[in-house]
């Protein structure tokens, strides 16, 4: 992971513990699902979304099976963002 997405992967972990309660201890690279039930991930992905301003669609979630990947998803879409005129 870069430091950005490191940074990311460190702000979306705290939103889970610290804003929605979640109990989630697991390495960056684990599935998140094996994680997480489908409420408590519909409920992590909306977090993000309002945490970093971004908008993540079916295909981001497809890609985005663990914390790094979320994590890669969301930096990628901030960098994105700053490129734009």
């Amino acid at each position: 992971m870069t430091d950005s997405e490191d940074t990311i992967a460190r702000e979306i972990r705290r939103l889970a513990r610290d804003d929605l309660g979640l109990a989630w201890d697991g390495p960056d690279e684990a599935p998140l699902a094996g994680a997480l039930d489908s409420l408590a991930l519909l409920s992590l992905v909306v977090a993000v979304e309002d945490r970093f301003r971004v908008r993540l669609g079916e295909d981001d979630a497809a890609g985005a099976r663990s914390l790094s990947d979320l994590a890669r998803v969301v930096a990628g879409k901030l960098a994105g963002r700053e490129a734009s005129p």
